[in-house]
This record gives structure tokens, sequence and C-alpha cells, in this order.
């Protein structure tokens, strides 16, 4: 809660707001926390971890595994997303897209199967 908190400030004076304002209007009400399980796959090429979305809410915070396959979409090409010991990914979504009038964008996002794991 302390770190979306500080990113809702981080965001709230990028949008020339008051720090505050993100937080005052309830966008970290409503914390719902999902953890999810990709087994290993012999045939990777033939499946899809998770298809292509966005993600509904104002933000993700994702604490990768090492074995990566989280990819991005960027001006139409997939890239992956390497993991970082320890670092956190941070996906825009599509409430804080609307909310921002489409200053920040929210982010389409896949998971690849992996044939090691899970």
């Amino acid at each position: 809660m302390k770190l979306g908190g500080v990113l809702m400030e981080l965001l709230s004076a990028t949008l020339g707001l008051n720090p505050s304002c993100l937080n005052d209007i309830g966008c970290l009400e409503g914390l719902v926390i999902l953890g999810h399980y990709y087994p290993e796959c012999p045939e990777p090429k033939l499946t899809m971890g998770t298809t292509r979305h966005s993600d509904p809410g104002f933000l993700t915070i994702l604490l990768q595994d090492q074995l990566g396959g989280l990819q991005v979409l960027c001006q139409g090409e997939w890239v992956d997303v390497p993991p970082m010991h320890g670092g956190l990914v941070v996906n825009i979504g599509d409430l804080l897209q609307l909310i921002s009038n489409d200053k920040f964008k929210s982010s389409e996002h896949r998971v690849l199967a992996n044939d090691v794991g899970p």
C-alpha cells in the first residue's frame, strides 16, 4: 500500500496536480493481490501463458520470477521484459489511462509459456 501511495503521488505530480490528488479521490481503494502460476510446458511454442491484454485497474505492481516470459507491445512489436533480480514492473492500467485523459497509457502485455520452471 505504501508503494502504491508513493507511485500515485508521483503520478499526480507528473499530471501537474497536487501530489495527494489521486490518493484523495480513492485510486488506491480496492487492492487486489493475484498469484499467477505457469507450470513448465513441454511445447511452449504451441501455447500461451496469458494472452494479450491490458490491466483494468489503476496500477499493477509485478514481482517477476527469474524465468521471464513477460512481453509488452511497443510500436506494434512484442518486446521481452527481462527479469531483474529484486526489481518490480509497474504497469499503467486502463482506469489510470482514463482518469489521466490518455496522458498515461495502459500497456498491452502477455506472458509466453516456458519449457523451464515453473
